[in-house]
């Protein structure tokens, strides 16, 4: 039998409405498996909190009227008489309502049994649509990382192969000395693409900054960004009007939201014309 047969028999076994050989099985099945021993508890509990919460009802009036018409209509000379069984047709009469009362209270158990069953049931399966929404989720924000970066690695070997095209080189300071950049740029458009190696690693309230510095004025910032583990990042960005075609190109660490104006130390930037 499968798990889901075996949870299918709690609610009968908690009833006492098994038969030998399904007993048998169940019984066997209790003894390795932890979660339907821990249902099965619960499902008992549940019925004893029925059975006491049920009010014990008293004989009707007219039941008590009916012994005592019976018992003086026999002959008091021997207590034998007295003990005379009730006629069967009237002990049925008597015990039908009581007989139906019972029959109800069984099948309202069973039906908060089954509700409880299907309860549990429904929770777990609602974990598990929860678990496959956050790995989609996941999933898809991932397909938008790696579509993002198709589309800067198309943009880069558009400007590798223009005609107009210009390179600006830029080399690690003392800070970084392993990291080196290029930013390539259209001087039509001014849209470029940098590419990065050798940074170390981000801290994760911080990012690395660009910053375009004009000859003789303030910096103008670029885009936030952060390297993989190998300390490698390809980013979009524009060269600014302002900047002219001979400003400088930088990279600082700044906070994760970006700074308006650079922070110290500097990791890589191009040599001033």
């Amino acid at each position: 039998m499968e798990h889901g047969e075996y949870q299918e028999l709690l609610a009968s076994h908690a009833l006492g409405a098994l038969d030998t050989s399904e007993a048998r099985a169940l019984a066997a099945h209790l003894e390795s498996c932890v979660e339907c021993r821990d249902e099965l508890a619960e499902l008992h509990e549940a019925a004893a909190l029925l059975a006491h919460a049920a009010e014990p009802s008293a004989p009707g009036d007219e039941v008590r009227r009916r012994i005592m018409r019976e018992i003086q209509r026999q002959p008091q000379s021997t207590e034998a008489r007295v003990h005379e069984v009730v006629p069967l047709s009237q002990a049925l009469s008597t015990a039908w309502p009581s007989v139906l009362r019972l029959a109800a209270a069984i099948a309202f158990v069973a039906l908060l049994l089954g509700i409880i069953v299907l309860w549990r049931r429904d929770a777990a399966s609602r974990r598990e649509v929860a678990e496959l929404a956050r790995q989609l989720n996941r999933q898809q924000r991932e397909l938008q990382v790696e579509r993002d970066n198709m589309a800067q690695q198309t943009e880069a070997l558009a400007l590798l192969n223009s005609p107009d095209a210009k390179k600006i080189a830029l080399s690690g300071t003392t800070t970084a000395q392993a990291a080196r950049a290029t930013f390539i740029y259209d001087e039509k458009s001014r849209k470029g693409v940098l590419l990065i190696e050798g940074l170390p690693a981000t801290p994760a309230d911080k990012a690395y900054e660009v910053w375009f510095i004009p000859k003789g004025l303030a910096p103008i910032p670029g885009r936030t960004f952060t390297v993989n583990t190998n300390g490698r990042a390809l980013i979009s960005d524009t060269l600014p009007a302002a900047a002219g075609s001979a400003a400088v190109v930088a990279i600082t660490l700044e906070p994760r939201s970006g700074s308006a104006a650079p922070t110290l130390p500097i990791y890589l930037a191009s040599p001033a014309s």
